[in-house]
């Protein structure tokens, strides 16, 4: 009788865990603070600033989203990156298109966007 239940409770317990899917949605809560707005934002309009008047990007980041594979992010402007404070791991800042965006390096989960800013 406690073989069978050991294999009862074992195969639950596996097929649980086989048929969980990760999460795309992150639950550290981390953003963008306000401070590091106005710095972003600052930097980018000192340097050439938002996009011209009429001009969108075709794609868009979105809170939520996780970076495809062909998407090619880039690191911020290392005079940029040394007025913000340093993130704790394995959070990055980066560029994508127009937009900066806060984001996970393991689940390549998107947890915050300044939209069209980085032209």
């Amino acid at each position: 009788m406690q073989r069978r239940e050991f294999l009862v409770l074992a195969s639950l317990l596996i097929t649980g865990c086989a048929t969980k899917t990760p999460s795309a949605t992150e639950s550290s809560g981390l953003r963008f603070s306000e401070a590091d707005r106005k710095t972003i934002t600052g930097y980018y309009s000192q340097t050439g600033g938002r996009a011209p008047t009429g001009v969108i990007p075709a794609q868009r980041a979105k809170v939520g989203d996780v970076l495809d594979s062909g998407q090619r992010p880039n690191k911020l402007p290392t005079d940029l990156a040394k007025l913000l404070p340093d993130l704790p791991e394995p959070y990055t800042r980066l560029t994508l298109d127009a937009d900066v965006v806060l984001v996970n390096r393991n689940s390549h989960a998107i947890l915050d966007v300044i939209p069209q800013v980085a032209y």
